[in-house]
């Protein structure tokens, strides 16, 4: 009897091993990761929609009177930006705006010159958004006031570029715009 017993308790010990081995291997087995805190890893193009494009539209007049003086020439420019993914519909990311913008001249010998005159740099957080999108998706309206009051009459150049929280950049084509300048 008591070889009976031992026979028993041997097959009950296995069929209980064989129960729980069966359950680990039906349901896997799952990691926390790093004690349950979220990893954040830079996205990738393919798959999280990393920015591939910058797309600027400006209307035909862009230009902002900011001045108290009141007189009509320029003091700044507006334009709306678009975030391309790669799908051609813009979206809304968190990141930075890095807007540059030259002066294209003639020096003494009849060259063209190329002059930084304003920068600016605005976390997408901070920039207004469209608020109604349409076909080209989620997009931004940059106002930009330019730091120099000898603009006007000139020929400037605008680069916007996009960089993530990751470092991704992403850049929009070379705009070059004539800036009026009225007789008062």
């Amino acid at each position: 009897m008591n070889a009976r017993k031992s026979i028993v308790n041997v097959m009950c010990s296995a069929s209980a091993w064989i129960a729980m081995w069966l359950l680990v291997v039906a349901t896997g087995c799952v990691s926390s990761g790093s004690a349950g805190r979220a990893q954040k890893t830079a996205p990738s193009w393919k798959t999280d929609g990393v920015i591939r494009h910058v797309r600027c539209l400006y209307e035909r007049r862009p230009w902002l009177n900011l001045d108290a003086a009141g007189d009509r020439d320029p003091e700044g420019i507006r334009y709306r930006v678009f975030l391309d993914a790669g799908d051609a519909h813009g979206v809304h990311r968190d990141g930075m705006f890095h807007i540059e913008m030259y002066m294209i001249g003639r020096d003494d010998r009849g060259e063209a010159t190329r002059t930084l005159v304003s920068d600016w740099h605005y976390p997408t957080s901070k920039v207004h958004t469209i608020a109604k999108p349409g076909q080209l998706g989620d997009g931004y309206f940059l106002y930009l006031r330019w730091a120099r009051k000898d603009i006007p009459g000139h020929e400037i150049e605008i680069i916007t570029q996009f960089k993530d929280e990751y470092g991704n950049t992403a850049r929009s084509g070379t705009k070059r715009i004539p800036v009026p300048k009225y007789a008062s």
